[in-house]
């Protein structure tokens, strides 16, 4: 956790209120922060842990509520996962490496991420935002066909799906044990599982 919080550390200092900051396990490390000297300063300016878009699926429905870009204002298109595209290219170059020395295999590293950087960062930057654009037009055109779809459900505004994740997450909140039907059940279960072990009679 020490690479994060300097990270954390570092931006607070310089950008300072109502960031958001995407990590594989960012639900984890938003209780670290919250525990470390930094958690003081990450409060006061409104920091927010989140969890990147791909790794979502790893975890639990109350997780992704608390910490998926999906449901957090502010965060836009943006699927926090930029560094990982990044660095997954960079795993190219560990066919030509794994024999070399040390000092070979840092100068082919930077080479490659100088590379990267000049060549292929700058380069895409246009793309990069003219697909951000393409796709912001396309959901700007779907506005009519969603007021429609809300209108027919009896939906009267945005609200209305703000507070079904609030009731969501308080109902997630609230299940701090299995429900005692299932738990009789699985019991139950269990009793007949070893009832029928004990009435076994093996053949000889």
């Amino acid at each position: 956790m020490k690479y994060p919080l300097a990270i954390v550390e570092h931006i607070l200092n310089i950008f300072r209120k109502n960031l958001g900051g995407g990590y594989d396990i960012g639900c984890k490390f938003g209780s670290t922060l919250d525990h470390s000297p930094l958690g003081s300063l990450a409060h006061l300016n409104s920091h927010k842990c989140l969890v990147s878009s791909f790794h979502r699926h790893a975890h639990n429905r109350l997780c992704q509520l608390s910490h998926l870009a999906t449901y957090v204002k502010g965060v836009g298109l943006e699927d926090l996962e930029g560094c990982e595209r990044f660095f997954s290219g960079s795993n190219e170059l560990a066919s030509s490496i794994r024999y070399s020395s040390i000092f070979h295999r840092l100068q082919a590293i930077c080479a490659y991420f100088k590379h990267a950087d000049v060549f292929d960062t700058y380069a895409n930057l246009s793309t990069f935002l003219l697909n951000d654009y393409i796709q912001a037009l396309n959901l700007l055109k779907g506005r009519k066909a969603l007021a429609k779809a809300m209108k027919d459900q009896g939906i009267m505004n945005a609200k209305v799906f703000e507070d079904w994740l609030e009731e969501e997450q308080a109902y997630l909140k609230g299940l701090t044990k299995e429900p005692m039907v299932e738990t009789m059940e699985m019991e139950y279960y269990q009793k007949l599982v070893n009832l029928r072990a004990s009435e076994y009679v093996p053949l000889h």
